[in-house]
């Protein structure tokens, strides 16, 4: 049985406060910088996981008089604010471990058991990483995804704490602390960015390079003759988006031009069909029916389609 989006949000929020207790824990017991910003990014975490819970539900709602493209993109704002709170989580982290570099007050304590508690909560940040990534790519959720980049983040910065605190128990050099912590803000910063472009992105529409290379091959094979597949005479005006898991699809086909409105909107409608599906199975597709132009060529009589393949 497979988990629905708004289940598998929910189990991240859950999951999220468990894991924060844990690090927070571990900082009060070692008073590290490097578990302090693993910490701080764990709050991020709840706060973001929150957010994605709501997204997904919205996303799910139908469409409506005030949405009739549905909700979908919601979970790109989601996903674009989480991006945020990374790079301001980054940006926190690098100047509180600036300062700390410089003058050192407090020196780390229990390392041993602030190691435990870290790979505890590293532990469970894998598990809930690999869960969120792989439901949100099976569903195509946005929210779901960025969300579960956030958390895969977090394992990599716990990896790189528990590192540290293990050269610190072996070395004494306090500096490495303060050092690690420096790196992965870097990397928070960095994260956060990636997120919140490729969110920006989605929201302002800008194409999906995959999704279109889809749908081209598709029509391509509707050029000829197939068991099964309604020929087309050409082509273009081709555009896709899709917000979330909904698919949205407008393409401009030509067709012979004895054809009858009956016979038009029946093959319009296999190629609509066929292209939602090839895309997921979830959305709309609106296919706008040219008269195919005949042109003389000599004695014979051609059709003078171009095979478009970009969106003019």
């Amino acid at each position: 049985m497979r988990l629905t989006q708004t289940t598998i949000a929910g189990i991240a929020v859950i999951g999220s406060l468990v894991i924060l207790g844990v690090k927070l824990w571990a900082w009060w017991v070692t008073r590290s910088d490097a578990v302090l910003s693993d910490a701080l990014e764990s709050i991020v975490n709840v706060v973001a996981s929150v957010m994605t819970l709501g997204a997904v539900r919205m996303a799910a709602k139908p469409p409506d008089d005030d949405h009739p493209y549905g909700h979908g993109r919601v979970e790109f704002v989601s996903a674009a604010v989480e991006g945020g709170m990374l790079i301001a989580a980054g940006a926190f982290i690098l100047i509180h471990s600036a300062q700390s570099l410089m003058v050192r007050s407090t020196p780390i304590q229990n390392t041993s058991l602030g190691i435990t508690l870290v790979v505890s909560g590293g532990v469970i940040n894998l598990a809930l990483a690999w869960l969120m990534i792989s439901s949100g790519r099976r569903t195509n959720s946005a929210a779901l995804i960025a969300d579960g980049v956030h958390i895969l983040s977090d394992s990599l910065t716990t990896a790189a704490v528990i590192a540290g605190l293990v050269i610190i128990q072996l070395t004494q050099w306090w500096w490495v602390d303060p050092a690690i912590a420096i790196a992965l803000g870097s990397l928070l910063m960095y994260l956060g960015w990636r997120v919140a472009k490729s969110s920006v992105s989605r929201l302002i529409d800008r194409q999906d390079d995959g999704d279109f290379e889809i749908l081209r091959s598709l029509l391509t094979s509707h050029l000829q003759d197939g068991p099964n597949t309604p020929k087309i005479c050409s082509f273009h005006r081709l555009r896709c988006r899709h917000d979330g898991s909904n698919h949205w699809v407008d393409m401009h086909i030509r067709l012979p031009a004895d054809m009858s409105v009956a016979q038009s909107h029946d093959v319009a409608s296999v190629i609509e069909d066929r292209a939602i599906a090839a895309l997921g199975g979830s959305g709309v597709a609106t296919a706008h029916c040219e008269p195919c132009k005949p042109k003389q060529t000599g004695h014979s009589v051609s059709c003078d389609c171009v095979r478009s393949t970009r969106t003019s």
